[in-house]
């Protein structure tokens, strides 16, 4: 059992992270997608090394699919018998006891004869705790919806009849492309129960001096490539998955919407969302210019 974090910009929590999770696992792969790399980003390095993890750097800023694959394949090397990996972002904690609750979701689905893809916690977020979508039960397994890449527990046969996780979408949307994937082979999503992750999903839009409403909004610079890949995989997957494609349009739609509305910084926010709604239409792919 291994587990890989992709590692771009990281702050202090990387080592907190990284802290309660090696005792859970037999390996840790660090990637780091940051060329150059800063001197506060090698100070935690150093501290995850000190951990116990290994650390492996591009030499370019690649994306989370490309720091995703080489963490899996080094974590191959390191441990041939590997069976399971989990992926994890750099702001990512698992609480004691996650692991082997997720291992013993994939086993209890096993026994039951439900075909495993990943197993996923059952809810998600430190700022707004948000449950992942579920699905009807399947011979009383807990079946998810999309999951968030992030804490998610991926079975090493999986992923070689899958395939890696796509790099030519760089960020957002790497995890819904493999989810898809691996529903055409009919493999589904699992939830471990009465599981959670800490994981940051971006930022609550704040009314007033501190009321929060129940509502997240990412970096800017993230609504380009979100449009940019939503078109990309709608145009990959809509056939197959004509209902996820519809709910994810609307989604899309409603959240910029809201957004807009709400928070401050719209005309930059809807410069990129437009910009990578045009990148998507004309086929690009990888870092945005």
């Amino acid at each position: 059992m291994g587990a890989v974090i992709a590692v771009f910009r990281p702050g202090p929590e990387l080592a907190t992270g990284l802290q309660a999770l090696v005792d859970q696992v037999d390996a840790v792969v660090v990637v780091v997608d940051e060329h150059p790399v800063s001197g506060a980003t090698s100070e935690l390095l150093d501290a995850c090394r000190a951990a116990g993890a290994e650390v492996v750097e591009h030499d370019a800023n690649r994306g989370i699919g490309a720091a995703l694959n080489t963490g899996v394949e080094r974590l191959r090397t390191l441990r041939p018998g590997l069976t399971h990996v989990l992926t994890l972002d750099q702001d990512s904690a698992v609480p004691a006891g996650y692991i082997a609750a997720l291992l013993a979701a994939a086993s209890a689905a096993d026994r039951a004869g439900v075909p495993v893809g990943m197993v996923a916690p059952a809810s998600v977020g430190s700022i707004l705790r948000l449950p992942l979508r579920r699905r009807a039960p399947r011979h009383g397994v807990r079946v998810g919806g999309e999951p968030i890449q992030s804490g998610l527990l991926v079975p090493i046969d999986v992923l070689e009849r899958v395939g890696g996780f796509d790099e030519t979408l760089f960020i957002d949307g790497v995890d819904t492309d493999f989810w898809l994937r691996a529903l055409d082979l009919g493999l589904v999503c699992v939830l471990a129960p009465d599981t959670r992750l800490e994981h940051r999903l971006g930022t609550a839009i704040t009314v007033g001096e501190d009321r929060e409403l129940p509502l997240l909004v990412a970096s800017t610079f993230r609504y380009h490539y979100q449009w940019r890949n939503l078109v990309a995989l709608v145009s990959r997957h809509a056939r197959r998955h004509p209902v996820w494609a519809v709910r994810a349009v609307v989604r899309a739609v409603r959240h910029l919407a809201i957004v807009t509305a709400l928070a401050p910084g719209r005309l930059a926010r809807l410069r990129e969302a437009y910009g990578g709604l045009r990148a998507g239409l004309r086929g690009r792919s990888g870092p945005r210019p």
